[in-house]
């Protein structure tokens, strides 16, 4: 009886595994439902589709971008063939009789600096070697200087000196009397208010006689022996410049920065120094005269040998600059007891005591 109980209790766990769960698979592992081969079919050919789509837009996108890179150096091609072109007739203009005609060589050439930077330089020294030729010579009486000189000393003037390279102004020997290069603070116009681009500039012996020059930048300018009477230097920056024998007689130098300028033999007399900084100044043997210095900083400055005769100028100032036996002060200067020991210092260290 208990035999046949449990056969029929077994008979009952069999027949509900296989309702519930289905047949065991063999080996205990359970099969996978077999594939759809018409939906794998079709998802093949969805994937297919989609890589040959992929495929095509980037073989596309390729073939545009090759096309936009031969379009550009086609066009960049023939912008450079049309500056080209524009540059052989400007350099030819310069040579016409009309002034007008070299008027519009000088302002194509200006163009060309601009569309070129490469060819800045050359274009720069083709404009100075202009000026030097045009303006060799003095104007003639009553004469003002040329509008096409005006013009291409303009063009070197207001010129972007980032792109100048090696160039350096060259006006050397130039006579450019009265010309007007300065800046006006109070003008609305911005492009008023830029600086002309002079420097290092190589102005020796250069005839700049009441030339408007405020605001220029003039730092390490060369211009020894140049003519610069009564020319505006207010708010100019002369730092480092070499200015030995130049004539700055009646010349305006409010607020101008002459730091560490070379002014050995100049002739100051009557300029207006109102704030100008000449400290470390090489003022030797300098013509001051009657200056009024009052207000000028010359602290470092080299007045050995200077002529300050009758010069407004406190005994603090000349105590902080470097004096001699030579130095020509007012009396009242001259006399007094600090001075005085300064100088027979500075004699002593001359003579090695």
């Amino acid at each position: 009886m208990r035999n046949r109980r449990s056969h029929q209790l077994h008979r009952v766990v069999r027949r509900s595994s296989r309702v519930g769960n289905g047949p065991p698979p063999a080996g205990g592992v359970r099969r996978l439902p077999e594939l759809d081969w018409p939906r794998l079919v079709e998802l093949t050919s969805v994937l297919l589709a989609s890589a040959v789509a992929v495929l095509s837009l980037w073989f596309s996108n390729r073939q545009v971008s090759n096309q936009l890179r031969i379009a550009r150096d086609e066009l960049s091609t023939t912008k450079e063939g049309q500056i080209t072109e524009r540059y052989t007739a400007a350099v030819g203009q310069l040579g016409e009789d009309s002034v007008d005609v070299r008027l519009g060589g000088i302002y194509a050439l200006q163009r060309n600096m601009e569309d070129r930077p490469r060819d800045h330089p050359t274009i720069a020294n083709v404009l100075a070697a202009y000026i030097r030729t045009h303006a060799g010579a003095p104007p003639k009486s009553g004469d003002q200087v040329p509008p096409d000189v005006l013009a291409a000393l303009d063009v070197i003037g207001g010129r972007n000196s980032a792109h100048d390279r090696s160039f350096v102004p060259d006006l050397r020997s130039t006579h450019l009397p009265g010309v007007e290069l300065g800046w006006d603070p109070s003008s609305p116009v911005a492009a008023d208010h830029k600086r002309a681009q002079l420097r290092r500039a190589i102005l020796r012996d250069a005839d700049l006689k009441n030339a408007d020059l405020s605001g220029a930048d003039l730092r390490g300018a060369r211009l020894a022996r140049a003519n610069l009477a009564d020319a505006d230097l207010s708010e100019a920056d002369i730092r480092e410049a070499t200015l030995g024998r130049a004539n700055l007689r009646d010349a305006y130098m409010s607020d101008a920065v002459l730091r560490k300028a070379d002014l050995r033999f100049a002739d100051l007399r009557d300029a207006d120094l109102w704030d100008t900084d000449l400290r470390g100044a090489n003022l030797y043997r300098a013509r001051l005269a009657g200056l009024t210095l009052s207000e000028t900083h010359v602290d470092g400055a080299d007045l050995r040998g200077a002529d300050l005769t009758g010069a407004a100028v406190a005994t603090s100032q000349i105590l902080a600059t470097r004096i001699d036996a030579e130095t020509k002060l007012p009396p009242d200067i001259a006399g007094d007891p600090e001075v005085r020991a300064r100088i027979a210092q500075a004699e002593a260290e001359d003579h090695g005591f």
